[in-house]
């Protein structure tokens, strides 16, 4: 719901004036079509009292206030159902993790700034692994990413430089992953794992275990239609979500 109270903060606006205002946000969708004179008279009130609160509002006039208002309305409903469907997420998500490693991983992340971090994923998790690390660029994190498909010399290269090692694994025991994952473990550089399985070798080695429900834990080629990798990147999101709250 749209705050009246910020709304006006500092127009100055006259008792009349915010019931003009009030009634214009309750009838947005009607009252373009009302005209000047239609609000006017349904607040018992002028025409040029409704132009005046237009100008004070800082809008060249009647038509300018009603699509400003209309644009906030629609952008705070928005607002609001996106906040929905993260509180649903994070509904799911603590049915298989607990919410204080949901917020340590998202503070994790906020708190490296001078370092880089590093998104290491195989196969099809090397798709979560790039959307990571694309995220990470939009947001204005240093970060790299690299998969089996890359040289090692990339994240060795990089070891006295990283903050933070994120890595995507389905099953959690893809060699190539947890050899990745060993390496890192050895240097005083914390990992998070995104995984299916709670139970697997990465999920053992990383500080921070992140699970998604896999319905078929035995489809290491991923021919059947799942949701694990959608649930993967709404998971992420989510974390990047508790990201924001902490700016």
């Amino acid at each position: 719901m749209m705050k009246f109270d910020k709304l006006v903060s500092g127009k100055n606006l006259s008792e009349t004036e915010q019931e003009v205002l009030h009634y214009m946000v309750a009838n947005i969708d009607r009252v373009l079509d009302m005209g000047v004179r239609g609000v006017a008279k349904a607040n018992f009130t002028s025409a040029t009292t409704v132009m005046r609160l237009a100008h004070k509002m800082g809008y060249r006039g009647f038509v300018e206030l009603q699509y400003k208002l209309m644009t906030m309305l629609r952008h705070d409903s928005m607002g609001t159902a996106a906040s929905d469907q993260q509180d649903q997420l994070l509904t799911a998500m603590t049915s298989h993790n607990d919410l204080s490693t949901i917020k340590t991983v998202a503070q994790r992340i906020a708190a490296v700034e001078d370092r880089y971090l590093y998104v290491y994923a195989a196969g099809f998790s090397g798709v979560i692994g790039n959307y990571m690390f694309k995220k990470f660029q939009i947001l204005g994190k240093r970060c790299f990413f690299s998969t089996p498909g890359d040289s090692a010399a990339l994240l060795e290269n990089y070891l006295e430089d990283l903050g933070l090692f994120l890595v995507v694994s389905k099953s959690g025991e893809t060699q190539s992953v947890l050899d990745k994952a060993r390496l890192v473990s050895s240097l005083p550089i914390p990992i998070v794992a995104f995984t299916g399985n709670p139970e697997s070798t990465l999920a053992k080695i990383a500080d921070w275990t992140l699970t998604v429900p896999d319905e078929f834990p035995l489809d290491d080629l991923n021919q059947r239609a799942s949701l694990f990798y959608p649930r993967m990147l709404a998971a992420f999101e989510l974390v990047i979500g508790e990201v924001e709250k902490l700016d």
